[in-house]
C-alpha cells in the first residue's frame, strides 16, 4: 500500500579509514514512490546503495527493509531488491533471453514465472525487439534496458538504480526516464541515485540531496526549489550596442549584466515584471532579441546548500 514505509535508515555511518563516506544518514522511503539520491561523485550515494543490497558492511546505524533488519535478515532482504549497477552485468556471447534465463536460475524461478517475467520485460521495458540478439550486438541503450530487466527478473518490490543514464544522450535519457516511471506504474518502489539535476527533477517524487556523506535537504523537488532555490529571474538579451542603454532603462528593477551579456532581473512576480520590462524597452526603441523567465533549479538548491555547483565536481 502506498504511503507505508518500505525502507527505513537511521544514523547510517560508514568509514573508510579516516574518510567518513556516510555520516549518520537517516531517511525513509515510502512504498510505491521514486526516491532520488542527488549529489556529486563522492557524496556517498553508491556506498549507501551497496549497503542496502548487502554488498558492503556499515559501522553504525540501523537499516530495515519491509521490517527486516539488514544485520539480522540480509538474506531475506536480498530477494526483495533488484540492483541495477552502472556497469552492464550481462554475458556478451549470450542472447538477451539467455541472460534472463541465467539470472532467473539464480532465484530458482520456474518456467511459468520466467515466461511471465519475460513478457513483463517486453511490455514495460521494451526489450522485445532484441530479445533473441546477442548482447555484444546491442547498442548502449539496449544493453542498459536489458541489464535492468535482468536485475529485476525475480520480480522484486524494490528497484535500486545507480546512476542508470550516465553517458546517454538526451533523447535516450528521456526514454529511460519513461522506463523508470513505467516501473512505478507496476507498483515498484524505485531508489535512484544521480548527479543529474534534471533527471532528479523529472523522475523523482522526493529527493534527498547528498553532500559529503550527509543529507543536506530532503523533500519533493518542487518544494526544495521553492523553499531553498530562491525566486525566479527574468533574462533579457538586447542588441550588443544597446546593453548599457537597456541597463539604464531597467535601473529600477536592479538588473545586472551576466557574463553572456544577458541582463538578469530577480522578480517575485516574474510574469508581470516581464511584461513591464518588455514594454519599457520597446518604448525606448531598444530591440529585445530574447526575454524569458528562468525558474530556480535543483542546481540552485545545491549551490545554496554547499556553495558550489552540482555539475563538474571531482571524484
Amino acid at each position: 500500500m502506498k504511503g507505508e514505509i518500505i525502507i527505513e535508515i537511521n544514523g547510517l555511518t560508514k568509514r573508510y579509514g579516516e574518510v567518513t563516506a556516510l555520516d549518520s544518514v537517516s531517511f525513509s522511503v515510502e512504498e510505491g514512490e521514486i526516491f532520488g539520491l542527488l549529489g556529486p561523485n563522492g557524496a556517498g550515494k553508491t556506498t549507501l546503495m551497496e549497503i542496502l543490497c548487502g554488498l558492503r558492511r556499515f559501522d553504525e546505524g540501523r537499516v530495515t527493509v519491509r521490517g527486516f533488519d539488514l544485520m539480522k535478515d540480509a538474506y531475506k532482504i536480498r530477494s526483495l531488491i533488484g540492483f541495477c549497477t552502472q556497469e552492464t552485468l550481462l554475458y556478451d556471447l549470450l542472447s538477451v533471453r539467455e541472460n534472463f534465463a541465467f539470472s532467473a536460475s539464480l532465484y530458482s524461478l520456474d518456467h511459468k514465472k520466467f515466461k511471465e517475467r519475460v513478457e513483463f520485460s517486453t511490455k514495460v521495458l521494451g526489450v522485445e525487439e532484441f530479445l533473441n540478439r546477442r548482447v555484444q550486438q546491442l547498442s548502449g541503450g539496449m544493453k542498459r534496458r536489458a541489464n535492468l530487466a535482468a536485475a529485476i527478473i525475480h520480480d522484486p518490490p524494490i528497484v535500486i538504480l545507480d546512476e542508470p543514464t550516465v553517458g546517454f544522450d538526451p533523447a535516450i535519457k528521456r526514454e529511460f526516464w519513461d522506463l523508470i516511471k513505467n516501473l512505478k506504474g507496476t507498483d515498484k518502489t524505485v531508489l535512484l541515485s544521480t548527479h543529474d539535476m534534471y533527471e532528479a527533477d523529472e523522475v523523482c517524487d522526493r529527493v534527498a540531496i547528498m553532500e559529503k556523506g550527509k543529507i543536506a535537504a530532503l523533500d519533493k523537488p518542487r518544494v526544495l526549489k521553492e523553499t531553498i532555490g530562491g525566486v525566479a529571474s527574468i533574462r533579457v538579451r538586447v542588441k550588443a550596442n544597446q546593453t548599457k542603454q537597456a541597463l539604464a532603462v531597467l535601473k529600477e528593477y536592479n538588473g545586472t549584466q551576466r557574463e553572456d551579456d544577458e541582463i538578469q532581473i530577480v522578480a517575485k512576480d516574474p510574469w508581470k515584471t516581464m511584461t513591464e520590462v518588455s514594454n519599457k524597452l520597446a518604448s525606448k526603441g531598444i530591440l529585445t532579441e530574447k526575454i524569458e523567465i528562468v525558474e530556480p533549479t535543483l542546481e540552485d538548491v545545491f549551490i545554496k546548500l554547499s556553495g558550489r555547483k552540482l555539475s563538474g565536481d571531482s571524484q
